[in-house]
């Protein structure tokens, strides 16, 4: 009787499926799904090509936690619900990219170039953008509690309806911003260029206004908090309502007959 031949012989090795090492297909591919790259070093796979323009990729539900992305080249990448708490993207290149909803929170964003980076829905709590460019970046309806945006380099950054409580712009130029919904409260927008800005449905009570520059600011739509003679002060060459000059009035025990 012969023996059954084996499924593969000795010196044939079994075919295998595509890889699933996160590792290799950041490598190979551009469209990515689902995968975790927790606390890896991604700089190897994400180095620029030799030839050519990098690829574009789309990351879409992706774990970026604590992971090294220092260097990386990201330009026009899309971010779709991904988590990248913590994780360190000093210098890395991500002009034109789009992060929509997921979570950055205490993320490092130094030194990287993220020209004309639009961020829609996305939790950036505690984030650090120290010496990054942000000419022409877009945030819309973010979390930036505690964000460090002090000393980023670039103008034209565009904020609607963010939440920067506690956050700290001292010395940014806004000059000519028109601000959306922003919550400034307790902030420290110490020295921030307001000149000429349109602030509509914004809160700037108990924010630190110490040296800004509100000159030709339309403040009319803003929550100035109580306006006593001190923090009015902080507001000289803006252009305000009836209602809160009755207040700065009333601080200086003046009575406004209509």
């Amino acid at each position: 009787m012969t023996d059954t031949p084996l499924p593969f012989p000795d010196h044939t090795t079994a075919p295998t499926g595509p890889t699933d090492d996160p590792l290799t297909l950041l490598a190979t591919e551009t469209e990515l799904t689902g995968l975790d790259f927790t606390g890896l070093d991604l700089r190897p796979a994400l180095r620029p090509a030799l030839r050519g323009a990098p690829q574009r990729r789309t990351f879409t539900r992706c774990v970026f936690t604590e992971a090294n992305l220092r260097g990386t080249h990201l330009a026009d990448a899309v971010f779709t619900d991904c988590t990248a708490v913590k994780a360190d993207f000093t210098g890395a290149v991500l002009d034109h990219a789009r992060w929509q909803g997921g979570s950055a929170a205490d993320a490092n964003f130094t030194d990287a170039d993220c020209d004309d980076l639009t961020c829609d829905g996305t939790d950036l709590a505690n984030t650090k953008w120290s010496g990054a460019l942000l000419a022409d970046a877009a945030f819309t309806g973010c979390r930036m509690i505690g964000a460090r945006l002090t000393r980023h380099r670039g103008l034209g950054l565009r904020l609607t309806r963010c939440n920067l409580a506690v956050a700290n712009l001292n010395g940014v130029s806004l000059r000519g911003a028109h601000l959306v919904g922003i919550r400034f409260t307790e902030a420290d927008l110490g020295g921030v260029d307001f000149r000429d800005c349109l602030l509509d449905d914004c809160r700037l009570a108990e924010a630190n206004l110490r040296a800004a520059d509100f000159t030709g600011a339309d403040l009319r739509g803003a929550d100035l908090g109580d306006l006593t003679i001190a923090t009015a002060a902080h507001f000289r060459g803006a252009i305000i309502s009836p209602s809160q000059a009755a207040q700065i009035c009333s601080a200086l025990g003046l009575t406004v007959l209509a």
